[in-house]
């Protein structure tokens, strides 16, 4: 037997074992029952373990500790999920070896509309001081969100939108973080507050100073960041329904390391607005809708200082969806609309002037019966990428369906199975990329010969969601038709790496494992252990050559104590050695980091208010990203102590 057998057959065997023991455990009154978390990114009301597919919930204490400078580095290390790390100032997620244009990156359920699809030292314009929660989804609701989630959809969910009145007049937050180890600071503030009984007004800002980051080989250069963001918002809420608008801004600067070092300066100014009708029509529940715009620009700075590209995006984003119940049926039907005007200007246009624009419907649909809940979902949808100063245009019609069932064995056990077929288009950087990107050390090549890509996609899970044992254990199979990828050709273009955009068949498969366990209480402190493993491998169905870029085996395993004065966290996290390497790409050798969090919160009138000293890499361990194309020029961070305070009301 290979050796992931093995892995796989180990970790298979962990769920039950650890589960066993509460088969015959009964909720008594002194075990309080932790109900699951709710999908706010779900069209209807949904519970993680309403879904099969492998999701994932960052809020409250985990959103506390996992919260970074940007989203892609939040989430690395959740099972499943990855993250490019090109550099400190852009990370975005990679989920099950997937990430570009098959992830899609939400703000508050509407586009990002950024460029950090477009290529991996771009970042993703969502500021994580205002996030106060991240969610992962998968599975037929992402349908909902468009072809380009194949791989999963993220949301960054915040407060600019207020969703309710404040309670008692006004809330508000503010956090504030400081480097032992650095110079580093960063801080967020944020008020809402009731102005007259059906009117709720929200200001937040907030900003990130970073200078070069030390990993276990010295310092990194070039590595610096700051980040500056801010927002009005206001809403309306009435018996009937409730609208809200917001604009921000953000600001960003960051490096990017290498032996010509670039910088990028970014700034984007969004308009989001939102309604909801509620029992608006017969059969119609909720009427709601959200509308985005987005103009986001960024220069690419060489170290002379001149501009070499200025990137130009403006894109909106329209959805209207109306839910119902009809019977025992409840469902979800919807519109959805987006443009993205696309300009880069420079020596460094790799991508001409491009205007991609997208219409879809879409429909979700759940039936429950007993212990048995059933969901069938569909997108058809229009995609059109117009080129108008090279007199090219491509329209793809894209459909795809989904359907899921699960089975409760009681409250705290389900069981899932989901199968899909997807198809996506092309996006306009794989069909007319043509030039040379230096902050990326390639020369892009796109092929506008592409056709579009099609998946079917098996899953089935295994969750116990309440007890003191709680986890999920999830296997995933996807083949691709027409898989398209990048790839370095091992030939050079104006003394850059050559990347060219192709098709093959491929395959991805793969295990996810979550596992915790509240085993004592001891001296008012709970005290739990957990842990999580992740496995994809994908490759070429032709020919049985790895793809590039695939994480490694990730795993976490963690220790906490908690009482409501006191708080302490002690985790190793790692991942082993990635051999299976594409064509042209190196390997990476494994890493374990050891982390570290202490919290105290003093008051007892208010719990809310926490001081948090937080230890990462404690052992300075040297490690490579295996999915970031830096991964020489920039490995891991190193040892970093941080000291921060948090406060509500």
């Amino acid at each position: 037997m290979s050796k992931p057998a093995r892995l796989l057959s180990a970790c298979a065997a962990i769920f039950p074992l650890i589960s066993q023991p509460l088969l015959a455990q009964e909720q008594t009154a002194e075990t309080p029952t932790t109900l699951p978390p709710v999908l706010v990114s779900a069209p209807l009301p949904t519970q993680v373990d309403d879904i099969p597919e492998g999701s994932t919930v960052l809020e409250g204490e985990t959103l506390r500790l996992r919260r970074a400078a940007t989203l892609g580095e939040a989430l690395d290390h959740t099972p499943g999920i990855a993250a490019t790390a090109f550099g400190p100032g852009a990370s975005r997620p990679v989920i099950r070896g997937q990430g570009g244009p098959r992830v899609r990156v939400l703000q508050n359920g509407v586009d990002s509309f950024d460029a950090a699809s477009v290529s991996p030292d771009h970042a993703v314009v969502t500021p994580m001081g205002s996030a106060t929660r991240i969610e992962v989804l998968r599975g037929p609701a992402t349908l909902l969100y468009g072809s380009s989630a194949i791989g999963g959809v993220v949301n960054v969910i915040d407060g600019r939108i207020p969703q309710a009145m404040p309670k008692d007049g006004a809330s508000g937050s503010l956090r504030l973080g400081k480097s032992l180890s650095s110079s580093d600071n960063d801080s967020f503030a944020s008020v809402t507050t009731a102005a007259g009984d059906r009117v709720a007004l929200h200001a937040e800002g907030g900003f990130l100073n970073a200078e070069d980051y030390h990993a276990a080989t010295g310092r990194v250069d070039n590595t610096a960041m700051r980040n500056r963001n801010g927002a009005l918002g206001g809403s309306i809420f009435a018996d009937g329904g409730y609208a809200g608008m917001a604009v921000s801004r953000f600001h960003s600067y960051y490096g990017i390391p290498g032996a010509d070092p670039v910088h990028l300066a970014m700034r984007q100014t969004r308009l989001d607005m939102q309604f909801g009708l509620y029992d608006p029509l017969p059969l119609v529940s909720e009427l709601r809708g959200k509308l985005g715009y987005g103009d986001y620009k960024h220069d690419e700075i060489e170290p002379s200082g001149e501009i070499a590209t200025r990137f130009n995006s403006d894109s909106w984003e329209g959805r209207l969806e109306a839910v119902h119940k009809i019977g025992g049926i409840d469902g979800v039907v919807g519109l959805q609309s987006n443009r993205r005007d696309f300009t880069a200007l420079g020596e460094e246009a790799f991508l001409p002037q491009n205007v991609t624009d997208s219409h879809a419907l879409f429909v979700l649909e759940r039936f429950e019966t007993g212990p048995w809940q059933f969901s069938l979902g569909g997108r058809l949808e229009y995609q059109n990428i117009d080129v108008p100063s090279q007199a090219q245009e491509r329209s793809f019609t894209n459909g795809s369906v989904a359907a899921s069932a699960i089975y409760r064995f009681n409250k705290m056990y389900s069981t899932g199975v989901s199968l899909s077929r997807t198809e996506r288009g092309p996006t306009a950087e794989e069909l007319f990329s043509n030039g040379a990107h230096v902050a990326t050390r390639s020369f892009e090549i796109g092929n506008n010969g592409l056709g579009k890509e099609s998946a079917l996609h098996a899953e089935w899970s295994l969750r116990k969601t309440q007890g003191d044992v709680t986890g999920a254990f999830n296997l995933f199979n996807t083949r691709y038709r027409n898989f398209i990828y990048g790839a370095f050709t091992g030939a050079q273009q104006a003394g850059l790496d050559e990347l060219l955009y192709s098709q093959t068949d491929a395959d991805f498969r793969g295990v996810e494992i979550e596992a915790a366990w509240r085993f004592m209480q001891w001296a008012g402190f709970d005290l739990s252990v957990d842990g999580g493993f992740d496995y994809v491998r994908a490759e070429d169905r032709g020919n049985g050559r790895p793809l590039p870029l695939i994480p490694p085996i990730g795993y976490r395993a963690g220790f906490a104590a908690d009482s409501e004065m006191l708080g302490f966290r002690f985790e190793a996290v790692g991942r082993l050695a990635q051999n299976r390497t594409g064509l042209n790409e190196t390997g990476t050798s494994g890493y374990t980091v050891l982390n570290t969090a202490f919290t105290l919160r003093p008051f007892e009138s208010n719990r809310a208010i926490e001081l948090q000293l937080k230890g990462n890499n404690l052992t300075d361990r040297l490690g490579r990203n295996h999915v970031s194309l830096l991964k020489e020029e920039a490995p891991i961070r190193g040892r970093e102590i941080t000291l921060g305070l948090a406060m509500a009301f």
